[in-house]
């Protein structure tokens, strides 16, 4: 029987000190040295044939990119759309490949279960309309962005999980300013929902109610109550996914948004950073009519670092992974960890 791994190796190696990662046991408080191969598995958690696919028609790819062009890299990122389809595609990937009955972990499951587009009676297929392993293999099939939404469009609930990652836009972090390192979780990412959640979608009703704008109409429907998502790359570096119904709150955007309190009310909203941190890629067309998405990395504070730890821990199921605990003081402090 094949030891799957929920969390990919291509990930848990650069959480790794020494080759070993530090790997804390929640319920049991407990913290044991091991190696990336025997950590975040499970035998026969997935078919081996869906193994092998979760490997050759996304893992290689996306390992490609990661390590060529994303951890390298203290300043500027650029991709090409090919390579921005097999980041989202990964993204997706990371959210749907951890069993979980329930969806607690999400934010969205909230929303759609409370709107009745989750039913109560859990009895026959899983929410997303489809069993498990079909769901994964449907998002590996995909060889377009479009196509994403499309394998969804008779689904809301598979479609509202997709729409997050394929409209929001992406904003690369990294902590080598500061003294604090990221922690990996058992479910790979976590999601926010703070003040802005719902206010930022009936923000935008009003202003279409006051004048229709295109533009926001068209914000609106890509958005959802989700304001951002984190995923992890290595001890050093994160991914965050940001709802685009921020874009109207950057600086240069066509609208004044005014915070009630003062100018540090979006980062209250955010739990982190501030308009900087979380600004829109610089996309470029190249002469040879080839999109290019640039993206300026941004550095985190020790105290922006031990926020996103500790939404990742309270999403994790029963195990964290960290390289260095001095690393991770802070974060461990906010969520009463001892190790």
């Amino acid at each position: 029987m094949v030891n799957s791994h929920y969390i990919p190796q291509l990930i848990l190696r650069h959480f790794c000190e020494n080759e070993k990662i530090l790997y804390y046991d929640i319920e049991k408080q407990t913290t044991e040295s091991r190696t990336a191969k025997s950590v975040f598995s499970e035998k026969g958690y997935y078919p081996e044939e869906l193994e092998k696919d979760l490997c050759h028609n996304i893992e290689v790819q996306f390992a490609n990119i990661l390590n060529r062009k994303i951890l390298c890299e203290n300043y500027k990122i650029a991709l090409t759309a090919e390579e921005l389809l097999i980041l989202k595609k990964y993204l997706i990937i990371t959210i749907l490949r951890v069993k979980d009955e329930d969806l607690v972990h999400n934010a969205w499951y909230q929303v759609l279960k409370r709107d009745g587009f989750i039913p109560e009676d859990n009895s026959q297929k899983d929410f997303f309309g489809g069993g498990f392993f079909e769901n994964i293999n449907r998002i590996l099939e995909c060889r377009e962005l479009d196509e994403l939404l499309d394998v969804a469009s008779n689904n809301m609930n598979l479609f509202t999980f997709i729409k997050d990652i394929v409209y929001s836009y992406n904003v690369f972090v990294k902590t080598n300013n500061c003294k604090e390192d990221f922690i990996i979780s058992d479910r790979g990412w976590a999601g926010y929902r703070g003040p802005m959640s719902v206010k930022k979608l009936n923000a935008m009703l009003n202003m279409l109610e006051v004048r229709y704008d295109p533009y926001i109409d068209m914000l609106l429907n890509m958005s959802s109550p989700q304001d951002y998502a984190i995923f992890p790359l290595a001890n050093n570096m994160a991914i965050i996914t940001v709802s685009p119904a921020f874009k109207i709150c950057l600086p240069g955007a066509p609208y004044n948004i005014i915070y009630p309190d003062n100018a540090d009310s979006l980062s209250k909203c955010l739990g982190f950073g501030n308009a900087n941190t979380i600004a829109m890629p610089d996309n470029k067309f190249l002469k040879d009519g080839t999109k290019e998405y640039r993206y300026k990395i941004q550095q985190l504070t020790r105290q922006d670092v031990a926020f996103l730890n500790e939404l990742l821990v309270k999403n994790a199921e029963k195990f964290i992974g960290f390289a260095n605990s001095d690393k991770v003081r802070l974060s461990l402090e906010k969520c009463n960890i001892t190790v």
